[in-house]
């Protein structure tokens, strides 16, 4: 005869269920991480910058991209553009224009713009004006398929490399690892650009999923594809061995979830707020190691992570209690 005995003994079976759920949430941790393998192996691609317009402009980008040939950035067209020339130039990575602007938006350059607006890849004019502001860049953003923000213009004389660089690793998407690594001046502004977007959507990511802990395997999955979207840029091979080596790096970035208890004793009421700026900081850390790790050889261990983490706690504690 079955008894009724109150409350029942969960003590295996609670002990069995726990381990189900550690496993379950292993092997989804697991295939996170092989994911953002598989991700950064068919996501990369290995289309070339291909540079038209005038040779002056074009010649200074060269220079500032390391002055030597290279099958990254080719020169295709140094002359006027024809409308047949829309078709090779969707090949690229992103299309570079080099022209020149006075008074007014002339017609040959607006022929060009025109060309390249019909491109199907992102587009960079780099535009030199006598002055600025100017009319003609105005009216330059205003060609069909040109857009404003395709635009970089600068004062005769004054080629802005730095800002060149900057604008060719935001538009270089996809192609970023490739062109980085082809490309080493380019390398940094490419690096940069991943760890920036890599550590803000970590940010996002911990802002909006409130259970504890289950932001972890996506923000670590989206740390370990920056770091071998890093180790692209220095053209490293990404393979399933190398993959588990850098998981053995990433798994000290958890070392931030103690920075991430100290600042919720310290402001328990943002707790949002504290785990959203601790993703950002470790995420941005973590790439800095990266980056030191395959430019230099250097072993990016436990200990180099726990001084950056030392680091970090103190800019961001300090931060909060400035606030």
């Amino acid at each position: 005869m079955w008894m009724r005995t109150g409350v029942p003994n969960r003590g295996w079976a609670g002990e069995g269920q726990c381990m189900a759920s550690a496993a379950g949430a292993a092997a989804s941790q697991a295939r996170r991480m092989f994911g953002a393998v598989k991700d950064v192996r068919q996501g990369t691609g290995t289309a070339p910058l291909l540079l038209c317009g005038r040779k002056e402009p074009l010649d200074e980008l060269m220079q500032a991209l390391g002055g030597g040939s290279s099958p990254a950035a080719q020169l295709f067209a140094v002359r006027r553009l024809v409308r047949d020339d829309a078709a090779r130039l969707s090949e690229a990575a992103v299309v570079v224009y080099g022209g020149e602007v006075v008074s007014g938006l002339d017609a040959q350059t607006r022929s060009d713009l025109e060309v390249i607006g019909r491109a199907t890849v992102p587009k960079l004019a780099m535009l030199e004006a006598l002055d600025l502001p100017s009319a003609a860049v105005t009216e330059a953003g205003r060609v069909r398929g040109v857009m404003p923000s395709d635009l970089m213009p600068y004062r005769r004389g004054r080629f802005p490399a730095t800002r060149a660089m900057e604008r060719l690793a935001e538009k270089a998407g996809p192609n970023g690892p490739y062109l980085a690594s082809q490309l080493p001046a380019l390398r940094p502004h490419v690096v940069d650009r991943l760890i920036e977007k890599a550590a803000r959507t970590n940010a996002k990511t911990a802002l909006i999923i409130f259970v504890p802990g289950a932001d972890m395997p996506i923000l670590t999955a989206l740390q370990m594809r920056m770091v071998l979207g890093i180790g692209a840029c220095y053209g490293e091979k990404v393979s399933t061995d190398r993959a588990v080596e850098l998981l053995s790096v990433l798994g000290a970035g958890f070392g931030f979830r103690a920075v991430a208890r100290e600042l919720l004793d310290l402001v328990p009421v943002a707790g949002w707020a504290v785990k959203s700026a601790i993703a950002y900081s470790a995420t941005k850390a973590l790439g800095r190691a990266a980056d030191e790790y395959f430019a230099h050889g250097a072993v990016a261990d436990v200990s180099h992570l726990r001084a950056l983490a030392e680091g970090v706690r103190a800019e961001v504690l300090a931060r909060f209690k400035r606030s």
